[in-house]
């Protein structure tokens, strides 16, 4: 009876420390809180323009001394709207398990006049601002408030781009991964895509306005959390988060 009591006291420990420590991973893998905030927003100067595109992660195509790229090389036509059009890539991989894409090469947002049912030669368009640069973060937490994935995006547009000296154009719209950290037993995942475009002025004094999206998954052995966040940019400069 003795040896059995033994046996019976050794196993029913064994399980209690067991339990112990799946609860423990299990808070550990458990995401408990999601925060999104504005860390930084800047107008870039042609020498800061330089400096991102030397350390970007992924190409970017900013307007140099107020001139944008050329209508072809500005991407393939992804949107059409009554009087607009927009060009670049509709969707581009921006994070893959917690790395950014480095070799990620890939045409911009545009929207520009669509006249005679053909977009405008990009030349032909002037008035554009410098870039401006809004920089957000994202930090996930776990049961123990520890946060076990950050992510640092910049979301990247110039505007006020007139054709024929009218309309509020935009250009070089796009999401750039800054930098991404993961604990391990975590993967995060990000993508960017064009949400749809629209007109916020008249038929003859046009205002393109865009909505881009980035789908963002973070994954552990316990679940995954799955999340879209949704910004609006207008060619007279307004910017919102959705």
């Amino acid at each position: 009876m003795g040896l059995n009591l033994k046996k019976i006291l050794f196993v029913s420990l064994f399980l209690g420390v067991g339990a112990v420590q799946a609860d423990t991973d299990q808070d550990h893998y458990t995401i408990s809180k999601m925060k999104v905030s504005e860390v930084e927003s800047v107008v870039l100067g042609q020498s800061q323009v330089k400096l991102l595109q030397e350390r970007s992660l992924v190409s970017l195509a900013l307007p140099q001394d107020g001139q944008p790229s050329r209508t072809e090389q500005a991407g393939k036509v992804i949107a059409v709207a009554r009087d607009l059009v927009a060009l670049g890539e509709d969707v581009y991989r921006l994070v893959i398990k917690g790395k950014p894409t480095n070799t990620t090469v890939y045409s911009p947002i545009s929207v520009i006049p669509r006249v005679n049912g053909a977009a405008v030669d990009m030349l032909d368009t002037e008035g554009w601002s410098a870039p401006v640069k809004r920089t957000y973060q994202i930090d996930y937490e776990n049961l123990y408030g520890i946060t076990v994935v950050s992510y640092r995006y910049s979301i990247i547009y110039s505007y006020n781009g007139s054709y024929d000296g009218k309309g509020s154009y935009l250009t070089s719209v796009q999401i750039v991964p800054e930098n991404v950290r993961t604990l391990f037993g975590f993967d995060f995942t990000a993508t960017m895509k064009l949400g749809g475009i629209q007109n916020q002025g008249t038929k003859t004094n046009p205002i393109a306005g865009v909505t881009v999206l980035m789908e963002y998954t973070v994954s552990s052995i316990m679940n995954a959390n799955n999340q879209v966040d949704s910004y609006f940019i207008t060619g007279r400069g307004g910017f919102k988060r959705l």
